[in-house]
């Protein structure tokens, strides 16, 4: 009997799965997790192999034969928004990809140093001092999804681009917009906003440059870059440069929220904030999960284990799963500030393809969780944790509220 036949006789998994938490791996994908790992499933009109444990998940990110691109494009209709965000991280062409890829990377790791990151801490402390304290002198209930996670890294992708302060709300609503899956007028109108106010600001920098990431990319390669593609550039690093970290920030919270010892220990000792961050970043998975699934296409066969991917097939890296998989953490569902040198987890992916902001992002939850529960000792939701909503319709997921007491 073929594989295909095979296929046509058994039901395969749906995904999305139903998740009746808000917060962690939806049931139905430990359960696969359980029997090997990798199953083939469907997703929309599309059939992929679907892998969940850790060591197949970081070998295949690292695996160059899996590629963003389809090569076979004209099989499937993606969605504006997920063409969109394919574009910007040089994934939408597969003849491309290969050349394109490298290319952006070329230009904008060095921008994102250790280094240089440190260097914007002192900027990021303040603001985040500047928007607790605002936070704890407003009468609750207050939304900190609003006032904190959605804030923050908007201002600190402002200050990294050298986009005034005064327009950092709506590049952020813009940012939002984009990425939105239910509409595909909202999501080209607000993205083509994005491109309007990057190249204007670019163009600007041209005549009038500053110490900010897009002066430097406007004097890099003695300045042949186009306006057009560093505004790419820039548009990339807006709409990707801080939605990981407002939905990080709020499920912190809530996770630290659910594990009081845990916050007690943080409380007690700040200095526990990074051990925290790992943690959040490793168990920040919500909804039904989309946000940490890492879509991919095999670019040419690859096996894994007795399984065979053919060249064309369609690859979901369940970097959730994988983060809680118990062969790589001991009590792995559990939420443990004092982990003893933990496996490398996959929040931020791995290989030619991880997140270059990463060290940025660090940086950021580390000074969220080293002054929040310090500051607001008794600060707890100010709604039913299951009326808390998580935003299925955007690529990114995340909550569009999350209001809090204190």
């Amino acid at each position: 009997m073929t594989e295909q036949m095979t296929e046509q006789m058994t039901e395969l998994p749906v995904l999305p799965f139903d998740n009746p938490s808000i917060l962690g791996v939806a049931p139905r994908m430990r359960d696969l997790q359980k029997e090997g790992p990798i199953t083939r499933v469907r997703l929309g009109s599309e059939d992929a192999w679907l892998v969940t444990h850790y060591d197949e998940v970081r070998a295949l990110l690292s695996d160059r034969r899996l590629g963003l691109s389809d090569p076979k494009p004209e099989r499937v209709a993606k969605t504006t928004a997920r063409l969109t965000m394919m574009a910007l991280m040089s994934g939408r062409d597969y003849d491309t990809e290969a050349i394109e890829h490298p290319q952006f990377r070329e230009l904008l790791v060095p921008r994102f140093s250790t280094r240089r990151m440190r260097q914007m801490k002192i900027r990021i402390d303040q603001h985040v001092d500047g928007l607790i304290d605002k936070l704890a002198a407003t009468p609750p209930p207050v939304d900190l999804h609003r006032a904190l996670s959605f804030a923050l890294p908007t201002m600190v992708v402002c200050d990294l681009l050298g986009v005034p302060l005064a327009d950092q709300e709506r590049i952020g609503q813009w940012a939002m917009g984009t990425f939105d899956q239910s509409d595909s007028l909202i999501s080209v109108e607000t993205f083509q906003q994005v491109v309007d106010y990057i190249t204007e600001l670019v163009a600007l920098k041209r005549i009038n440059p500053g110490d900010d990431l897009l002066s430097e990319l406007i004097a890099e390669k003695d300045g042949s870059l186009s306006d057009e593609y560093i505004a790419q550039l820039g548009c990339a690093i807006v709409l990707f440069g801080y939605e990981t970290t407002v939905i990080r920030i709020d499920l912190g919270v809530l996770l630290l929220l659910r594990n009081p010892a845990q916050r007690a220990m943080l409380v007690e000792n700040p200095a526990l904030a990074p051990a925290a961050v790992e943690e959040i970043l490793r168990l920040g998975v919500g909804g039904k999960g989309s946000n940490a699934l890492i879509p991919r296409y095999a670019h040419s066969d690859i096996e894994v284990g007795d399984t065979l991917i053919r060249t064309g097939d369609a690859v979901l890296l369940a970097i959730g799963a994988a983060n809680v998989d118990s062969q790589a953490y001991p009590d792995s569902d559990q939420l443990d500030l004092t982990r003893v040198r933990p496996k490398a987890h996959m929040a931020f992916g791995h290989g030619t393809r991880n997140c270059i902001g990463r060290v940025l992002a660090r940086i950021e939850l580390t000074a969220v969780f080293e002054r929040l529960f310090q500051r607001l000792p008794d600060l707890r939701l100010a709604v039913p944790e299951e009326t808390v909503r998580w935003q299925e319709h955007r690529i990114t997921g995340g909550y569009d509220k999350l209001p809090v007491t204190f």
